[in-house]
């Protein structure tokens, strides 16, 4: 593909082309009188729409865009020279995992450090909220644990005032979990809901979209929401059809029924009538990888028949999530003592066992899995090591290790799994419904949440979407990733006033070195901040600013609409 962003050859050509790229350059050149905040003078202003670049001052007012143009008589209280540096409306993270880890670092240290000023948590079908007593006692307990945090919400409402009242650094909005709704009604055993609990988790869905969810995601590979029917999802997600809030979904399965799973979404989204967003689009496993083409050519299709479609993806070849995935559902059914009793009973080696073995067949060789965290601190030298090395220095075989790790951490183990294609991500990238995820928690390289060796997108998604895959790769032009990594989310999500750098918008803008922006998260040290953004601004507050973070709590709720 041409290689349609020179930026050197660009800015050499000043001012006359900016005129030429965007008539609005002219606009307030002489009205002196304006007081501005801020001022960001000779930027190359990548503006989210997907058109070409060109170079202009942009004004800040308040919380909001003011004025863009040639602004040299403005008088603004402070000015930022932006000459040699590209500036983008902050980037939109629609699929993170993020939530109460906000309260413990509401600064969002990994997330806005790469760019990112608004991020949607509540996906895979899991959220903190609704909570029943019994629910609401065993958060409480394993947060107080794990984050030093008491629970004192049941509903959103009161996680968004919990989140409000201790401020926030990036603006903040969340989808609903069909799993968690699941649970707080029909319980976690694998079977119909009747009407009468049907009818109870619409109105707990109903209720979060009252008070300004987004929309529904499910993680149909997560028990307890992959016990929930075709049916029972085209009726819970048509409470979203009113209020035109988006169905986002962890497909039944991402590997060899990638295809099937991905009809079931398009069903779903057709029957209910409502807008789809596939979360973290891949195909898993080498003998899947040939799939990619009928895959997006399902995309395509739907879109063509009218179904509002859109996918989301991280730019990394690894997935990441529980180490019990390489069990079947029908052991990880019920609560944590269910499945850990199931590891423990005599009568059922033989089927785990055969399980662990037909994993193998999946994955290819355990070196192809990294642990990235447990719980307890005696295994916590095992962080970082393979399944294959860790089994090795444990004396153990594959099937022995992974159970006794299990029951060791009482479930709770993450791995990162090395399946997927190269040239499949690339297609994935380029495909013009997707946008950029990082699909990971809230981290940072202090406190509490300096933990485990999580997956490199913790840090690095955003970065390494444009130092790898346009600057490197050349994958496609540099307005056309910042389009998905901006105004293409806000629109989907339908997050007003955001994604664009245009008059009357909010103010949430990333300044960055082009030449030299690069993720620097690896899978041995994934705790690592990216290079060359400048500065970072949520509604018109600089937050991040030469590799500091002010302290600067900018960050508010958003509301579809």
């Amino acid at each position: 593909m041409e290689d349609r962003f020179d930026r050197r050859k660009f800015l050499k050509q000043g001012t006359r082309v900016a005129l030429g790229a965007a008539g609005l350059l002219m606009l307030g050149g002489c009205q002196k009188e304006v007081d501005l905040d801020l001022l960001i003078r000779d930027a190359l202003v990548v503006d989210g729409s997907g058109r070409p670049p060109y170079q202009a001052d942009v004004g800040i007012s308040g919380k909001h865009i003011k004025i863009i143009g040639k602004l040299r008589n403005r008088k603004a209280r402070r000015v930022i020279e932006a000459r040699g540096l590209c500036l983008t409306p902050g980037f939109i993270d629609v699929h993170t995992h993020t939530d109460v880890e906000l309260l413990v670092c509401p600064t969002a240290d990994s997330l806005v450090r790469q760019g990112i000023t608004t991020a949607v948590g509540g996906n895979c079908g899991s959220s903190r909220f609704p909570l029943t007593p019994e629910m609401k006692e065993t958060e409480n307990r394993y947060l107080k644990e794990e984050l030093g945090i008491e629970v004192d919400w049941t509903d959103l409402a009161g996680f968004y005032r919990r989140l409000s009242n201790r401020g926030i650094g990036i603006n903040y909005a969340t989808l609903v979990g069909q799993g968690t709704v699941r649970a707080a009604v029909v319980g976690y055993d694998n079977r119909q809901a009747s009407a009468a609990e049907l009818a109870r988790m619409k109105e707990l869905v109903s209720q979060a979209l009252k008070q300004g969810a987004l929309g529904l995601s499910t993680g149909l590979e997560y028990a307890p929401g992959s016990f929930a029917s075709t049916d029972e999802l085209v009726e819970l997600a048509g409470v979203l059809r009113q209020s035109n809030r988006v169905y986002a979904t962890h497909m039944r399965d991402e590997e060899d029924g990638v295809l099937e799973a991905l009809e079931e979404a398009i069903t779903i989204a057709r029957k209910a009538g409502v807008s789809l967003e596939v979360s973290h689009l891949k195909v898993g496993y080498p003998r899947n990888w040939a799939k990619i083409g009928e895959l997006l050519g399902k995309i395509d299709e739907a879109l063509a028949s009218g179904v509002r479609i859109a996918a989301d993806v991280y730019p990394y070849t690894a997935f990441a999530t529980g180490l019990s995935i390489f069990f079947p559902l029908w052991v990880r059914e019920g609560k944590k003592e269910d499945f850990l009793g199931r590891l423990k009973n005599p009568e059922l080696q033989a089927r785990l066992r055969e399980a662990v073995s037909q994993a193998e067949q999946n994955v290819g060789t355990w070196d192809k899995v990294l642990i990235s965290s447990v719980r307890t601190e005696k295994n916590r030298w095992l962080e970082g090591l393979n399944l294959e090395q860790a089994s090795r220095l444990k004396g153990k075989d594959i099937f022995t290790f992974i159970r006794d790790l299990l029951l060791e951490e009482e479930g709770q183990v993450s791995m990162v799994c090395f399946a997927m294609s190269e040239d499949n991500l690339k297609k994935i990238l380029r495909h013009p419904l997707t946008c950029l995820c990082t699909d990971g928690e809230l981290a940072s390289t202090s406190g509490v949440l300096l933990r485990g060796k999580p997956h490199p997108r913790y840090y690095g998604s955003f970065p390494r979407a444009l130092a790898e895959y346009v600057r490197k790769e050349k994958l496609m032009p540099l307005e056309e990733m910042v389009r998905k990594m901006t105004s293409a989310p806000a629109e989907k999500f339908g997050l007003k006033q955001r994604g664009r750098i245009k008059e009357g918008y909010a103010a949430d803008l990333v300044l960055f070195d082009f030449d030299k922006i690069r993720d620097k998260a690896t899978w041995s040290e994934p705790h690592q901040y990216p290079e060359g953004i400048h500065y970072v601004m949520v509604n018109g507050r600089i937050v991040v600013e030469e590799d500091r973070f002010t302290g600067d709590l900018a960050g508010e709720i958003l509301g579809p609409g």
